[in-house]
């Protein structure tokens, strides 16, 4: 009787141990099936970044016009292209999202082509190309400078790396007139007297300045207007140029020139410096333009010579 009662007792102990058995691995299984999805833990020193997803549905950049530029002294041809943007909010566009079907081609990068141009005479700044893709609007058109480096190509795709735009443009159409990038003011830009004898020959927006052996920088909302003076005739000694002013006509707001420390590569700064007779040098003003908007050099320029109290006065017609 008490064998019997041992072996029952031996008997419960092993089936209660197999049911807890039972009870770890089905927890287990449960806790298994609803983690299976995770990812499993990376040995990697890096650390996982995970891409934010971005919705860029109600971005677009649309072809609103272009004009194509092929002049014979310059190894390439250029557009200057209309796009239309537009977002949700103010636009705050960059350049760099742009790029061709020329690979070697950065249309951020194009310093190098403006300044070319510009060696040669040639302004793109007289058909308000704009650098800075910034607007207040959710909708607004901006005029930018892309260059074609082959200048058999007959036609360009631009593309936009936000909205996947392609943009295909035909360049066998819509030529423009290089004459329409020079600036140049005929007799209605020449003061004439007893003394002096003084042209302004040409003027465009500067974009290369520099200061102290750095670039000169300006904010996104300004200018810098430059004049080109020819010195035909002084008086007997050279003079030195103390202030000059520009006022644009239909304005009464007056711009002083940039002092003589501001630089250009491409001409000397007529400030503060002795001009003599058959000189050629440039003034500079800072002009604010936020928008971009129409560029006129018509207006009254002004120039205080060390030799007088009086101030010479040259009337400007250049649109």
């Amino acid at each position: 009787m008490k064998k019997v009662k041992i072996s029952r007792v031996v008997f419960l102990i092993a089936v209660f141990l197999l049911l807890v058995a039972g009870i770890v691995l089905m927890t287990k299984f449960v806790i298994g099936l609803f983690s299976s999805d995770k990812p499993k833990p990376t040995t990697s020193s890096e650390p996982i970044v995970s891409e934010p997803s971005v919705d860029v549905d109600h971005f677009t950049v649309e072809l609103e016009n272009y004009e194509i530029f092929s002049i014979d002294d310059v190894d390439f041809n250029f557009v200057l292209v209309d796009l239309k943007v537009s977002d949700t909010e103010a636009i705050d566009y960059k350049l760099s999202s742009l790029y061709t079907d020329e690979s070697s081609v950065k249309i951020a990068d194009y310093q190098k082509y403006i300044d070319e141009l510009d060696a040669l005479g040639y302004y793109v700044g007289a058909k308000n190309v704009d650098y800075d893709l910034k607007s207040d609007k959710t909708s607004d058109t901006f005029r930018i400078f892309v260059p074609v480096l082959d200048k058999n190509k007959t036609d360009l795709t631009i593309y936009d790396a936000v909205s996947k735009a392609e943009i295909t443009i035909d360049l066998t159409k819509n030529s423009g007139n290089p004459e329409e990038l020079k600036y140049t003011t005929g007799d209605e830009g020449t003061i004439s007297t007893q003394d002096y004898e003084i042209k302004v020959a040409n003027a465009y927006v500067e974009t290369s300045l520099i200061k102290d052996g750095q670039e000169y920088s300006y904010p996104s909302t300004v200018q810098i207007y430059c004049f080109v003076l020819d010195v035909i005739r002084l008086s007997e000694e050279a003079l030195t140029l103390e202030d000059a002013v520009f006022v644009p006509s239909g304005s009464q707001e007056e711009y002083h020139a940039l002092d003589a420390s501001i630089m250009s590569m491409k001409i000397n700064n007529f400030m503060s410096r002795k001009i003599q007779e058959g000189d050629r040098g440039a003034l500079f003003f800072e002009m604010y333009n936020p928008q971009d908007s129409g560029i006129s050099y018509s207006g009254t320029l002004r120039l205080k010579f060390s030799n007088s109290e009086n101030w010479l006065i040259i009337e400007t017609e250049m649109n």
